[in-house]
């Protein structure tokens, strides 16, 4: 699952995949609404909505986080372990 994204993908590629996931993803929360019993649909729509939200978070941090190993590696540092953010030199 470690495919890198080619280089030609530009920009505006990208921002287009990422409306049409959002997009796909409120109407899948809309339709999951409208089929769901009144109240008891909300509360686990919503804990639902929740979790998804904790775990996109989640795992966008991961991906910066590698991504900022990733350029520091190529320039020729070395990450703290205890401080991502941190960028000490060899």
């Amino acid at each position: 699952m470690n495919k890198v994204v080619p280089e030609q993908m530009r920009g505006y590629l990208k921002a287009i995949i990422g409306a049409l996931i959002g997009a796909v993803t409120a109407g899948v929360w809309l339709t999951m609404d409208l089929f769901l019993p009144e109240p008891y649909g909300d509360f686990l729509l919503f804990g639902l909505m929740g979790l998804v939200h904790i775990i996109i978070g989640w795992q966008v941090g991961r991906l910066l986080e590698r991504k900022d190993a990733l350029e520091a590696s190529a320039k020729g540092h070395e990450l703290n372990s205890n401080q991502a953010e941190t960028v000490v030199e060899k």
